[in-house]
């Protein structure tokens, strides 16, 4: 079948490598270059860099763009897949194929429907999570659905650990619903009506700042939840200066300590914990400013004297 391909991340390029072995991929649509990396140079994104290499026409321009309409009429493009591509695909192109155009969504849909699915799957105890493959509508991934994959990790993921896991089972399924819309056998059912459906959006900087007055258990998956992108963070008062620290893992796994203010910092066993408002959580790995990735016993040591987190400001 002739497919176009649209998408932008490691995990679409992951995708698009896999839908080519089993449709005929005429053309990819993605992102423009971006100056990424430590040099800031100006580069292709993953997707772009797999259709380089794997021969196939690639426009980084708008879907809206007169030369990708003209280019998908030229090459008979009867079908589009979409892949954490960043932008919405126009009611005119959405019409344009003859068999549509299927996005796969990194969670059971309609639970979370947005930009963010794998931070609300974590938010959410995994209990809404997997993969979706439905078909673009005009409404924000309210498509009907043709195939789904639930998933429970063994052990909690961050946010992008579960997203590698995610992209495996993902570009199996897209593969195998592409197959059955080739062939007809798709049968795509209405994504039905839950209570409570929250939308899942971009975490800004301040949302993922940590608040150790909440309970132990919400501190730990929000820490998962926002890494690695925008990355759970603290002030922590040393001494008399304020240090910004980004939460890259905690662990709740604590031995029994004496009772001490919500966001005290304390040294046992070898390890480093923080008081929350129930409890205790190991720092397990922590990014103090201007420092890199380590322990928080490590960092214990390294300042010399007690810490603690201060609170946000109401």
């Amino acid at each position: 079948m002739r497919t176009v391909f649209a998408g932008s991340t490691p995990q679409a390029a992951e995708c698009l490598e896999e839908l080519c072995r089993t449709q005929q991929v005429r053309l990819v649509l993605t992102r423009p270059d971006a100056r990424r990396g430590r040099g800031r140079k100006e580069a292709p994104n993953p997707v772009k860099e797999a259709a380089l290499r794997l021969g196939i026409e690639c426009f980084d321009c708008k879907p809206s763009d007169p030369a990708f309409e003209a280019k998908i009429k030229e090459e008979g493009v009867e079908c589009g897949a979409v892949v954490a591509y960043g932008r919405l695909i126009s009611p005119r192109l959405l019409s344009l194929l003859s068999k549509g155009w299927y996005n796969l969504h990194f969670s059971l849909l309609p639970y979370f429907r947005g930009s963010n699915p794998v931070a609300a799957c974590v938010l959410d105890r995994y209990a809404h999570c997997g993969v979706t493959v439905f078909r673009l509508t005009e409404g924000l991934d309210e498509g009907p659905w043709i195939a789904r994959a639930p998933y429970r990790p063994a052990s909690p993921l961050t946010a992008g650990e579960l997203t590698e896991d995610l992209a495996k089972i993902g570009k199996k399924a897209l593969c195998e619903a592409l197959k059955e819309v080739e062939s007809g056998t798709a049968f795509p059912k209405a994504q039905e009506s839950a209570a409570g459906l929250a939308y899942a959006g971009k975490i800004s900087k301040e949302e993922a700042r940590i608040d150790f007055s909440l309970g132990r258990e919400e501190i730990f998956y929000r820490v998962l939840a926002f890494n690695p992108n925008p990355m759970a963070w603290a002030e922590a008062k040393v001494g008399e200066e304020r240090i910004y620290v980004k939460l890259n893992r905690l662990g709740l796994n604590a031995p029994e300590l004496p009772s001490a203010p919500e966001g005290s910092v304390l040294s046992s066993s070898g390890k480093a914990f923080v008081r929350c408002a129930d409890g205790w959580l190991e720092l397990s790995e922590i990014t103090p400013a201007s420092k890199k990735k380590m322990s928080g016993q490590v960092w214990l040591r390294g300042i010399r004297g007690g810490a603690e987190f201060l609170r946000p400001l109401p």
